[in-house]
């Protein structure tokens, strides 16, 4: 699997088991790790906070609209 892959798994899962359905990067990061992950932390978090997060800014920013940052940290899935 691809890292974006993996990380739309657990971001589902992080989703469904938190009350607002938000999660932070670090969740992310703990969850593939317990998984057995071979992405690096730093690969994820990058993942996480711009490529596949539609409001961020930067280069390669919002490659991918499956995230958006609602607070600092905090991100939720967008809809398909």
């Amino acid at each position: 699997m691809t890292c974006r892959e993996d990380i739309l798994t657990v971001a589902r899962v992080l989703a469904r088991a938190s009350a607002d359905g938000t999660f932070s990067s670090q969740e992310v990061v703990a969850a593939l790790r317990a998984r057995g992950t071979m992405h690096l932390d730093t690969t994820i978090r990058r993942h996480v906070a711009s490529e596949m997060c539609r409001n961020a800014t930067g280069p390669g920013a919002g490659k991918y609209h499956d995230l958006e940052r609602v607070e600092r940290g905090r991100f939720r899935l967008i809809p398909s």
